[in-house]
């Protein structure tokens, strides 16, 4: 376990308060009174009439607003689940661009990080930053034995002004909910708590170092570079790390040079291979994150944003691609419908326009097809619907996206789709290999336990059956009751048709359990097979 540089945060908190003051005086300034009494932020003003006016006004506001609202605005970009395109063209505008702050202004910060002289340090640290954003801005230096690296250091004073701020906007949220049925559909608490979790990660430079290193240990096999941390140098305030000799693929684009197709089918690799397998990704690859390095390898930096889909989330995934891939509507239907938690939904006008959906790229060349394409239908669909995605969802969406736009510039004919199809089928191979049944079997070993624990009789009961291979069944209405000396064999027809219903049951939420059961639906009848023919 790397060590960490232990930091304070000794800055005084921003009163709520004082940011409250300063957030209506620029919603005045925008001329959004009303919308700020609508929402009880002026009590005892509430008749006042509501323009939100359009949606360049409110990014407007938002840039004001500082680097939260800048930040949320980003991310409500990305939510084209829940905000017409309008809205979203206006707010994938916002930009996370800063005016960098001079050496001075940082160096408190840094002796504080470090716990001693630059110097003690650095042979050389450079005042003019490479980077800035909102957050943080990059620094290159040099360590005392001659390492080049680039030094991330957080702006002094930002955590307090994003406390201050998140906590504003959970209020300005829940007040919103309250007075508006649209807004409580956008479902503002779960959308700030993901927003909260995320913005918390950025603003711990440590958390970054962490996610770099355990992404990058599973980009290593695929010959993908991560900078390497100095972890004596790296805290919440600060982090150090190995400046990588290559050139940004953003400056390949730019200069329109050669080899193109070969970075494309890289960086879709990775990027898939991160989601599909690790289940951790980095959630923002764009060109600018992305490096070749001088033997033509490829380099991720900035693991600020990271994605992270649990293994039920992934399984839903593949649920939902195989049932699009087949064409299984229904089922895409109660995947989307389990994702969003509406019950009160149309299921069946859902149903047959998600089939017209899927029946307008049946047959379509995959190459003809982009997935901006695709999810702006759905996205579409799941508007009209008043349906939204869960925020890990749109996370890996918005992933997607940004992959599939870096693909096509530096290779108009890359087709990303193909490129995940045997990514794919190696994932099913892995789990029907022998280590994903011995995985299965543990998994499978622990379920039977608690199911021992908690219901003996019921497992008493399943030996007898076992056993005897009787199955003792009771008849209401005229109470027929099988007894030892005269039992009822069981049906294998019957049991078969058993163990298929209970497989499929159990198969989307155990899906080793279900898969089992189903694949044993084959024995009763098997036996049955065999014993008449040894009857014979």
């Amino acid at each position: 376990m790397p060590h960490v540089m232990p930091t304070t945060d000794d800055e005084p908190q921003i009163g709520e308060h004082a940011r409250l003051a300063e957030l209506l005086q620029i919603m005045g300034r925008h001329g959004l009174n009303g919308l700020a009494s609508r929402l009880g932020l002026l009590p005892g003003r509430s008749e006042q009439p509501v323009d939100i006016g359009t949606p360049e006004r409110v990014v407007a506001l938002l840039q004001d607003l500082g680097p939260v609202a800048v930040k949320l605005g980003q991310v409500l970009a990305t939510r084209e689940d829940l905000l017409g395109p309008e809205w979203v063209r206006a707010l994938s505008t916002l930009q996370d661009r800063v005016t960098p702050l001079p050496f001075e202004a940082l160096e408190p910060t840094i002796l504080t990080a470090l716990g001693s002289p630059i110097a003690d340090v650095f042979a050389r640290f450079d005042r003019e930053p490479i980077a800035a954003a909102s957050i943080a801005q990059v620094h290159g230096a040099t360590l005392r034995d001659g390492t080049e690296v680039v030094v991330k250091v957080r702006r002094p004073g930002i955590a307090e002004r994003v406390d201050a701020d998140l906590r504003l906007l959970r209020r300005v949220a829940r007040l919103a909910a309250r007075h508006s049925p649209e807004i409580r559909r956008l479902k503002p608490d779960e959308l700030l708590r993901f927003f909260a979790e995320s913005l918390t990660q950025e603003m711990d430079l440590s958390a970054e170092a962490a996610a770099c290193e355990n992404i990058g240990a599973f980009l290593r096999p695929l010959g993908i570079c991560t900078p390497a941390f100095h972890w004596d140098q790296v805290g919440r305030r600060i982090n150090v790390q190995e400046r990588l000799d290559g050139l940004p693929v953003r400056a390949i684009l730019d200069a329109e040079r050669e080899g193109g197709a070969d970075v494309a089918g890289k960086y879709a690799d990775a990027v898939l291979r991160m989601i599909i397998f690790n289940g951790r990704f980095h959630a923002d690859p764009h060109p600018g994150n992305v490096f070749v390095l001088a033997d033509g390898s490829l380099a991720f930096i900035d693991f600020g944003a990271v994605g992270v889909l649990s293994p039920a989330r992934r399984n839903e995934v593949v649920t939902l691609v195989l049932a699009i891939a087949g064409e299984d509507t229904r089922s895409v239907t109660d995947v989307l419908l389990q994702w969003s938690g509406e019950t009160d939904v149309d299921r069946q006008a859902l149903t047959r326009d998600l089939d017209a959906l899927i029946g307008q790229f049946r047959g379509a060349v995959l190459q003809q097809i982009e997935l901006a394409d695709i999810f702006g239908r759905v996205f579409a669909l799941l508007r009209t619907y008043r349906l939204a995605l869960p925020p890990d969802l749109a996370l890996l969406v918005r992933t997607l996206l940004i992959a599939e736009g870096f693909v096509r510039r530096l290779d108009p004919g890359f087709d990303i789709a193909a490129r995940a199809a045997p990514i794919a089928r190696e994932l099913l191979r892995e789990r029907i290999g022998p280590a994903g049944l011995k995985r299965g079997g543990r998994r499978l070993a622990t379920s039977l336990g608690r199911l021992a624990a908690a219901s003996p009789e019921l497992v008493a009961f399943a030996e007898r059956v076992a056993r005897s291979g009787a199955l003792p069944i009771e008849l209401q209405g005229g109470a027929v009751f099988p007894t030892p000396a005269s039992p009822w064999r069981a049906d294998p027809n019957i049991l078969s048709a058993g163990l298929l219903v209970a497989g499929a049951i159990l198969q989307r939420d155990h899906d080793v359990v279900g898969a089992m059961l189903m694949a044993s639906a084959v024995l009763p009848a098997g036996w049955a097979w065999v014993s008449s023919r040894q009857r014979r």
